[in-house]
């Protein structure tokens, strides 16, 4: 369970470096940079997602 505590920290922190670079990229007119972080982004909340139903699934079998 520590594993998986670690890897919702890792997802976060990867979230907000993601918002911050496409923060950046739209104010410096960088959109390979918006575009990118912005992918990225999705690709981890998605994986939160689905980490979140992962592990409500574990504690329902206890």
């Amino acid at each position: 369970m520590g594993k998986k505590v670690a890897l919702n920290v890792l997802y976060n922190v990867g979230i907000i470096v993601c918002l911050f670079i496409a923060y950046e990229g739209f104010l410096q007119r960088h959109w390979s940079w918006l575009l990118g972080a912005v992918f990225v982004a999705v690709m981890l909340i998605i994986l939160k997602i689905r980490l979140i139903k992962e592990v409500r699934q574990f504690t329902k079998k206890r």
